[in-house]
């Protein structure tokens, strides 16, 4: 008979749920029909995967050495059977697009949207992924094209300045200084400060720090926030203020106060980076799109 693919599904719900009903419901199987499936799976393995007894499944050392070498197995032909099936519609194929918090708040979208309008053959996979690990995967070619903070020097790698922001200063609203129009990032070195973790945010972390030690200070970093979402509501609850970028401006948010930072003139860069030696079809229509869609919007941009 031989191991197919709904062995492998049914498996691995089944290992993940550990449990034949929830595991039944999520593969829409009745629990006779998925048991019949795992005993044929455990036949052509040769030796049994799980221990079942009447309250409860766990699997055998053997069925945690099978289910962690089979999890991505599965994972990879589904996307192998779905990638086929939109080649038989007319699709093109994939293109791997990451991004940073900073990105998907300012005109990547509208870019996004105006290509997937125009070019409904060929499908966007999207992923967040912060700057530091961005530059690793365009290296690697694990995405095809990232958009990501600052500039990249790396000459495997061409690059596109495709937006930009400036510094601002995100209080909460109740902040006696949200009062003010404008502030200056000197004005803040009393104040307790939320950060971005080191691990996702290091390079605007380490750009942040230095504009504050050139004024004369380190800022007391109170708590740390793994994503925007986080940093925001950390200010909400009153923990610090926090320097962010301007494109929070298009993130309407109750409960904080956005100010620009007067004597911060630098301005933050959203570059498109990609592998030099990325050949791709799809990635030169990509290309040609975004030079287009930057040259009519008026972008600076260089090519």
């Amino acid at each position: 008979m031989g191991i197919e693919l709904r062995h492998l599904r049914a498996f691995d719900a089944l290992g993940k749920e550990l449990h034949f009903g929830r595991a039944a419901d999520g593969l829409q199987l009745t629990q006779p029909a998925l048991t019949k499936i795992i005993k044929q799976l455990e036949d052509e393995v040769g030796v049994p995967l799980l221990v079942r007894t009447t309250r409860r499944v766990e699997l055998t050392e053997a069925g945690k050495v099978f289910l962690a070498e089979t999890t991505s197995l599965a994972t990879q032909i589904g996307r192998a059977v779905e990638r086929t099936r939109r080649a038989a519609r007319g699709l093109r194929g994939d293109l791997r697009v990451a991004y940073t918090d900073f990105a998907i708040n300012g005109r990547l979208p509208h870019v996004l949207r105006d290509f997937n309008i125009a070019h409904r053959d060929i499908h966007l996979d999207l992923v967040f992924m912060p700057t530091v690990h961005q530059r690793v995967a365009i290296l690697k070619q694990t995405i095809d094209i990232g958009f990501l903070y600052g500039e990249s020097s790396h000459r495997a790698v061409q690059s596109l300045r495709f937006d930009e922001g400036a510094y601002v200063a995100v209080l909460p609203a109740s902040h006696p200084l949200a009062a003010r129009e404008v502030l200056a990032l000197s004005e803040l070195k009393d104040q307790k400060f939320v950060f971005g973790t080191g691990e996702s945010w290091s390079i605007f972390r380490s750009d942040v720090i230095a504009e504050c030690r050139t004024r004369g200070f380190f800022p007391d970093i109170a708590l740390e926030a793994t994503n925007s979402d986080g940093i925001f509501g950390l200010v909400i609850a009153g923990a610090g203020v926090a320097v962010y970028s301007s494109c929070i401006g298009n993130l309407p948010r109750q409960g904080v106060a956005v100010r620009p930072l007067s004597d911060l003139s630098t301005t933050l860069p959203i570059t498109a980076v990609w592998e030099r030696g990325n050949r791709s079809e799809l990635l030169g229509t990509f290309l040609g799109f975004l030079r287009r869609w930057i040259r009519k919007a008026g972008s600076a941009a260089g090519p």
